[in-house]
């Protein structure tokens, strides 16, 4: 069954650009659907738009003052600015208030041309600093996306 819904020209086989497609609209629709489910938490004052300060209180909250961890306080320290970058390139109103598609565009930058300069470097998910992406990072990385 699958097959048939991925063979565009029902040839009975799937070509390479066939595939390419499948997983584009499959990616695309996990993307909207993983927007769609959070959105709600986000969206505090339910004005069907999510402002700057909602994110930061939504996912940061208490943490910056409650943490007495250095390490801990300055993981968020340092993922703070970096939300807020993300957040004004996704915001192209520049309203400081995202809209669905500009929130979708914050929580899926790699989906998104505009936002192509601001998806994670080797730097933001290499979390012990030496150089290389473990798979503990790489999965930390997932984590944090599939929570937001």
């Amino acid at each position: 069954k699958i097959v048939d819904r991925i063979d565009g020209d029902a040839d009975g086989y799937i070509a390479t650009d066939e595939l390419k497609a499948w997983i584009k609209r499959v990616q695309k629709r996990y993307v909207y659907e993983n927007v769609a489910k959070v959105w709600v938490d986000y969206d505090l004052n339910k004005d069907n738009k999510i402002s700057w300060d909602e994110y930061k209180q939504a996912t940061y909250g208490y943490y910056l003052e409650e943490f007495e961890d250095a390490t801990d306080q300055f993981s968020f320290k340092k993922m703070l600015p970096r939300d807020e970058r993300r957040f004004k390139a996704a915001d192209l109103n520049g309203d400081l208030a995202a809209e669905k598609e500009e929130f979708t565009a914050f929580l899926h930058p790699e989906e998104f041309e505009h936002m192509k300069d601001i998806v994670e470097t080797l730097e933001d998910i290499d979390k012990n600093g030496d150089g290389h992406v473990d798979e503990d990072e790489y999965i930390g990385v997932k984590s944090e996306r599939v929570l937001l």
